[in-house]
C-alpha cells in the first residue's frame, strides 16, 4: 500500500470509532498541554527574575549575612553576623565609591488617619547612588541623621499619596512600628525594582531602624567600587575577616560568616532554581504522556481484537503483512500527532492566559512560548505513537488469515 492509501485508511478506520479515538487522544492532548504550558511559564518566569536581578545594577557587590554555602549542602538559615561596624571599615577605604548598610522589615505605617503596612527600609545616605532612585520634594536620609540615630522618615510616592493626597507631608509625623518620625522627603515614582515595589517602601536612617526593631545586625552591605568587581570582592573578603577576626588564610569561604555576591552571581542562582524547577515540572507532565501512551496501546490491542477478521480478509485477498503492520502504525502516530498539534495550540493558549493572570497580581511578566516545549510536544507524541503502537501493530501483523477468518 502507498502512503496515501495508508493514511485514507487509517482516517476511515479512526473516524468509525470517533468517540474512542477522541478519549484516546485526551492523555497525549493534556500531557503535550502540561509540557509546553510548564516550559513557556518556566521561561517567562526566567525573563522576569533576570529582568529583576538586572535592576539591581552589576556593578554592585552584595555583603550578606552567612557563609557561602556549597550547591550541595543548602542552608536554610544564615547566622547575622554583619554589623554598622563593617560598614564604617568598608566606608574608610578609597576604592569604595557608595556603600550601604541596611536593615530591611515590613510594618505598620500610620499617618494622617491612614494606616499600611509597608517595606521599612532602614538605610544611609548613598541608597540614592546605588539604586538610581530621586527625591521629588525634601531631602533623603544624611550621614548626620545615621550618625545621630534620628528620628526621620522618607516616604515611597504611593505611601505619601495615600496618607497625605495633595497636602504636602513634610515635616508631619508619621507612626512606624508605634513609634513617631518626621517626614523629611517624598520619593519619585519609580515603579517595580528588584522584586519590590519602591513606591510602597519607607526610608529611615538604619541606626534609627535598629534602634526600632532592638537589631544589633543589619541584613546586607551593597558596595560600589572604583576598582574591578573580583579585586573588590577580595578586598571585602579580607577587610570584614579582620573585623570578624577570622583567621582564614586558605580562603575557604564556607569558614567565612558571611560571603558576598554579584548580579552575576545572582543570575546564576537563579538560573539553577528555574532550570532545576522545570525540569521537576516537566518530569511530572512526562507521566501524563506515558499514561497517554500506555492508553493508545491498550485501545490499539482492542483495535486489533475487534478486527480480527478484517485483518484475516484483507490478507487472504492479498494484504502483506508489513501493510497491517504500516497501517495500524499509521493509526497510531496519527491519533498521537493530531493529538500533540491539539495539546500544543491549547498548551500556547493556556499559557498566554497563564501570563495574563499572573500580570494582574504582578506586573513585569512577558509572554514566552517555548519553542523547545513545541518541538519537544511534536517530537515525542509522534515516538509514542510509533512506541506504543508498534506492539499492537505486530500482533495484526502476524495474525494468521485462517485464524483471523474463524475468529468470532
Amino acid at each position: 500500500m502507498t502512503l496515501p492509501d495508508l493514511i485514507h485508511s487509517s482516517i476511515d478506520s479512526l473516524n468509525r470509532t470517533r468517540g474512542r479515538s477522541i478519549l484516546t487522544m485526551i492523555g497525549i492532548v493534556i500531557g503535550i498541554l502540561s509540557v509546553i504550558l510548564v516550559l513557556s511559564i518556566g521561561e517567562a518566569a526566567q525573563r522576569y527574575i533576570l529582568g529583576q536581578i538586572s535592576a539591581f545594577g552589576s556593578d554592585i557587590i552584595f555583603v550578606q549575612n552567612g557563609p557561602e554555602v556549597d550547591a550541595n549542602q543548602p542552608s536554610l538559615f544564615n547566622k547575622e553576623s554583619l554589623t554598622i561596624r563593617d560598614v564604617k571599615k568598608l566606608q574608610s577605604y578609597s576604592w569604595v565609591d557608595a556603600i550601604v548598610g541596611k536593615v530591611q522589615i515590613s510594618d505598620l505605617v500610620s499617618a494622617n488617619g491612614f494606616d499600611t503596612n509597608a517595606s521599612i527600609v532602614g538605610t544611609m545616605s548613598d541608597e540614592l547612588n546605588l539604586n538610581d532612585i530621586r527625591v521629588k520634594e525634601g531631602s533623603f536620609i544624611s550621614s548626620a541623621s545615621v550618625d545621630g540615630h534620628a528620628r526621620e522618615v522618607v516616604l515611597g510616592s504611593d505611601i505619601a499619596n495615600a496618607a497625605f493626597g495633595a497636602e504636602n507631608p513634610i515635616g508631619k509625623n508619621v507612626k512606624i512600628g508605634g513609634q513617631g518620625f518626621r517626614v523629611i522627603g517624598v520619593m519619585e515614582k519609580a515603579g517595580s525594582k528588584g522584586f519590590t515595589n519602591i513606591d510602597k517602601q519607607v526610608y529611615i536612617p538604619v541606626t534609627a531602624a535598629l534602634d526600632l526593631y532592638n537589631k544589633k545586625f543589619i541584613s546586607q552591605i551593597s558596595v560600589k567600587s572604583n576598582i574591578t568587581l573580583e579585586d573588590a570582592k577580595e578586598r571585602i573578603r579580607v577587610a570584614i575577616r579582620e573585623r570578624h577576626n577570622i583567621d582564614n588564610a586558605e580562603d575557604d569561604r564556607t569558614k567565612d560568616d558571611f560571603h558576598t555576591q554579584t548580579q552575576e552571581d545572582l543570575i546564576k542562582s537563579s538560573n539553577q532554581i528555574t532550570n532545576i524547577l522545570q525540569i521537576l515540572l516537566t518530569s511530572i507532565a512526562a507521566i501524563s504522556l506515558l499514561v497517554g501512551g500506555i492508553g493508545i496501546m491498550n485501545i490499539m490491542y482492542v483495535a486489533v481484537t475487534e478486527r480480527t477478521r478484517e485483518i484475516g480478509l484483507r490478507k487472504s485477498i492479498g494484504a502483506r503483512r508489513s501493510d497491517i503492520l504500516n497501517q495500524f502504525l499509521v493509526e497510531s502516530i496519527f491519533l498521537t500527532v493530531l493529538g500533540g498539534i491539539i495539546g500544543t495550540f491549547f498548551g500556547i493558549t493556556f499559557s498566554w492566559v497563564g501570563i495574563k493572570i499572573i500580570n494582574s497580581f504582578q506586573g513585569g511578566w512577558t509572554f514566552a512560548i517555548s519553542w523547545q516545549g513545541i518541538g519537544l510536544g511534536i517530537i515525542v507524541s509522534a515516538a509514542i505513537g510509533v512506541i506504543f503502537g508498534y506492539f499492537p501493530a505486530r500482533r495484526a501483523s502476524g495474525l494468521s488469515p485462517i485464524e483471523a477468518l474463524r475468529f468470532e
